[in-house]
């Protein structure tokens, strides 16, 4: 049986020891499982055991994979949440896992590191909240984040002064590294309590009166939830608007197929996509170029192999490129264009890329010049 986090909610401090946790060898297991709007996978996790059994590298991990598997079925509640994210080193005695508010590409990968690189994307979009919630005689903190949430103290009190909760909260946000202060009180407790804040804080404080003391954790959860999907909306249109300027000014594109060549260039520097949307396509089992219909590849004329989920693989390829990757929601300018585009830069030359169709029509041509019958075509 796998041993059970405390809880799947990620704290700063956690964060940072994963992305610097490191180990001699390659034998990191990192799942990255993708949850349906319904809260199911349960066709991705045993399709992703039978790709790994057939894999050579993966046999010495066998007992981490089964370790991760166990855990996602047997402990991993997917109700409410879009993604998994959970790593395992027997060898090292590693075992973390923490949820995810989007979805993933879903995966089983090898390395000597968790490979956390998803959080990257998630900072920018989602803050890391302290939440004070006081009336005249209960007070409690909280902290959330990706939409999961830990009770850090709470209390009762004859008569809470102000100035001693405000004192506590700065103690909390400062070793929890929140970046808002939530105050879940009404009235003139609530007004004192932000004059009573250092003035730096007094400019990072969200008024929530509905969120007092008496609301459960998993109502208080569920409201900041609503606001940060709010909050992410006018966020998105912000960048949807800025990326159709671009894409008249001729410094994005968009549609699949212009978005993988780009990617595949190295010249992407921001991807914006449709959330919840998937595609079926097509992938180049050398190159690993995909698209949406190529029988052949255009790059290396190989027979390209079906993707369930073409969209998913493009954005995981993004993600592991250190490209950033924004899931756009409810905007149908954005739609019309073809659900993804992406921001062009600079090509990076430090990027592997694959060969380019040009340099490769001297394999299959006639002396001529001309193109081979032989040739492969799509």
């Amino acid at each position: 049986m796998p041993p059970e986090p405390a809880d799947l909610f990620l704290s700063a401090e956690r964060a940072a020891a994963l992305e610097s946790w490191r180990s001699p060898d390659a034998d990191v297991v990192t799942l990255h499982l993708d949850v349906d709007a319904a809260g199911a996978f349960a066709s991705t996790l045993p399709k992703l055991a039978r790709e790994a059994a057939a894999d050579p590298k993966m046999g010495a991990v066998r007992a981490d994979i089964e370790r991760l598997a166990a855990f996602a079925l047997e402990r991993f509640p997917p109700a409410g949440r879009r993604g998994l994210c959970a790593a395992s080193c027997l060898r090292r005695g590693l075992f973390e896992a923490f949820a995810l508010p989007e979805r993933v590409n879903s995966s089983l990968t090898l390395g000597d590191r968790p490979d956390v690189r998803v959080l990257g994307s998630l900072r920018e979009r989602y803050r890391r909240f302290l939440l004070l919630q006081a009336d005249s005689r209960r007070a409690r903190f909280v902290e959330i984040h990706l939409g999961e949430g830990v009770e850090l103290e709470s209390g009762s009190f004859d008569a809470p002064r102000p100035a001693d909760l405000a004192e506590r909260a700065a103690g909390w946000i400062e070793r929890r590294r929140a970046e808002l202060l939530i105050l879940g009180a009404s009235g003139a407790l609530a007004a004192d309590l932000a004059r009573a804040l250092p003035p730096p804080m007094q400019d990072a404080v969200i008024c929530e009166p509905l969120l007092t003391p008496d609301r459960p954790l998993a109502a208080v959860l569920e409201r900041v939830r609503y606001n940060e999907r709010e909050a992410l909306k006018l966020r998105d249109q912000v960048l949807v608007r800025r990326f159709l300027d671009e894409l008249r000014e001729g410094g994005a594109v968009s549609g699949l197929e212009a978005v993988a060549t780009a990617l595949q260039q190295g010249c992407v520097k921001r991807v914006l996509v449709c959330a919840d949307w998937a595609k079926m396509g097509r992938r180049c089992p050398g190159c690993g170029r995909l698209s949406l219909n190529h029988s052949a590849c255009p790059w290396c004329f190989r027979r390209t192999e079906h993707v369930l989920d073409v969209v998913a693989e493009l954005v995981g390829r993004a993600v592991e490129e250190g490209v950033e990757v924004d899931r756009i929601s409810g905007c149908s300018d954005f739609e019309a264009i073809g659900r993804i585009g992406a921001q062009l830069a600079v090509p990076d030359a430090s990027r592997r890329r694959g060969a380019a169709p040009r340099s490769l029509r001297s394999v299959f041509s006639l002396k001529t010049g001309r193109a081979s019958p032989l040739r492969p075509r799509p």
